[in-house]
């Protein structure tokens, strides 16, 4: 059965490969050098006016593959296929049934996208214990403790969470305290999950009786691959196996950057964790993408797959790219919020290239400050900021030059937002046939509404 997953895996690799190296002008490409490396200048001749004249509705439909009659073969092509090979977002019903309602001592402080993750991804986590009869689960990731808590007081699940900042982990402490202390008192273990209670570095089998329910705890551990975080979880999960907590799943919302494929690998070394539920975000923060031990590609099917330019095909900044918005966020801008964008892009891009030419950083802190409501008050403002009387009549010039490009950016972000998909599915489908090729069941499953939460696919594994 893998070995067939495998396999239609490969077709579904390689057309992304070959349609992501057909176009690299697009996705490699960092919004704000578009004028360092004049980059309207790789836009096909025969697009060109077809993208110009597009309106913002036109604009927000594109990568939905929406084509017009009149425009080149070959822009139509790209429109089409990206909308074929783009990552499906659609929640199942299970889902979207399983979703946890928050409590009095799990609501606090939470905003309503946090709400959404937590709620949704609780939910999953709850079906994936019940399936695999686990009595505890552990949270990778677990900042300020919001899954664990809504785990343990809803659900009626043990939780331990690693966090590498200490400081998070003692909030986390306090929050799970007083939510405790909102929580009804005969709060009991979820019907059919046999639950373990959580105390110090350990997951301890339950004790019965009045306010033994399940418990959070964090543990402050950055699980990074060394050695030395290697050995530390081992020992965790070796004394909790020695006090009879013999089956955990692992849990992970949005875990940044390497985090993920060493959760992943954290799950395949040691038989007690029996499920894996993971959400991966910041792809562009691992930190040895294509270099040897690096992260991705992370299958042997990819990496054989990937051509010898692969690095070009999905570089850093690709990997950025599939770490932004996705379309569907974009289907929802109005005018004016494409005329806002566009306005920030193209003088952030600007003053990159003008100060480019001096040789001179440009400070982000300091240009997100200045004022983008034209070119003039753009270039005023930051002048000012960055305590540079003559940098004003440099952007102004520079802008009176290559001004005519700026409608490119927003088109040019439109034909990124095509590709956003295509390339976060590949690095998912990347991350599950590694796990199919370890001989474990793994899919991907869509989990948040994505204009809600736009990391929204959860890797789920069993064994």
């Amino acid at each position: 059965m893998l070995s067939l997953q495998i396999e239609n895996a490969r077709r579904l690799v390689d057309e992304r490969l070959q349609y992501l190296a057909t176009y690299d002008w697009v996705h490699d490409i960092q919004i704000t050098k578009f004028f360092v490396h004049r980059w309207w200048e790789k836009i096909p001749d025969e697009w060109r006016d077809h993208l110009l004249q597009l309106n913002y509705e036109e604009m927000n439909a594109t990568p939905f593959g929406r084509t017009k009659d009149t425009w080149p073969s070959s822009l139509n092509e790209f429109v089409t296929t990206s909308d074929k090979l783009c990552l499906d977002r659609t929640v199942p019903e299970w889902v979207k049934e399983a979703e946890v309602k928050l409590g009095l001592g799990t609501r606090g402080g939470l905003s309503p996208k946090k709400v959404h993750e937590v709620c949704r991804l609780a939910g999953v986590v709850k079906c994936m214990c019940l399936k695999m009869s686990c009595q505890a689960v552990i949270d990778i990731g677990s900042g300020l403790g919001y899954l664990g808590r809504c785990l343990a007081l809803e659900c009626g699940v043990s939780v331990m969470g690693v966090e590498a900042k200490q400081e998070l982990t003692e909030s986390a402490q306090r929050m799970m305290e007083d939510g405790r202390r909102k929580a009804p008192s005969n709060l009991e273990p979820c019907s059919g999950i046999a639950t373990s209670c959580c105390h110090g570095d350990r997951l301890h089998p339950p004790k019965h009786g009045p306010g033994n329910g399940p418990s959070n705890v964090s543990v402050s551990l950055c699980l990074d691959g060394t050695a030395q975080s290697c050995e530390q979880m081992k020992g965790l999960l070796q004394q909790s196996e020695s006090v009879g907590v013999v089956r955990l799943g692992v849990v992970g919302l949005h875990c940044c950057g390497d985090l993920t494929p060493y959760t992943q690998k954290l799950f395949l070394s040691h038989p007690s964790i029996r499920h894996l539920v993971l959400v991966g975000c910041c792809y562009h923060k691992m930190r040895q993408p294509h270099a040897c031990g690096g992260h991705f590609p992370l299958s042997a099917l990819v990496k054989g797959l990937m051509p010898a330019q692969g690095q070009r095909i999905v570089s850093t900044l690709a990997l950025r790219l599939a770490a932004q918005e996705t379309r569907e966020r974009w289907r929802k801008q109005s005018n004016g919020n494409h005329s806002n964008h566009e306005k920030q892009m193209a003088f952030r891009a600007i003053a990159e290239a003008v100060l480019s030419d001096k040789g001179s950083p440009l400070n982000g802190k300091l240009i997100r400050r200045a004022n983008y409501a034209d070119i003039g008050s753009f270039a005023e403002s930051l002048s000012i900021l960055m305590k540079d009387p003559s940098l004003k009549d440099k952007l102004l010039t520079y802008h009176a030059t290559y001004g005519q490009f700026v409608a490119y950016v927003e088109p040019f972000t439109a034909l990124q937002t095509c590709m956003q998909g295509v390339l976060e599915g590949l690095i998912v489908l990347d991350r599950c046939v590694y796990l199919w090729e370890q001989g474990i069941q793994a899919e991907m499953v869509p989990v948040f509404d994505e204009d809600i939460s736009p990391r929204c696919i959860a890797l789920l594994a069993t064994r």
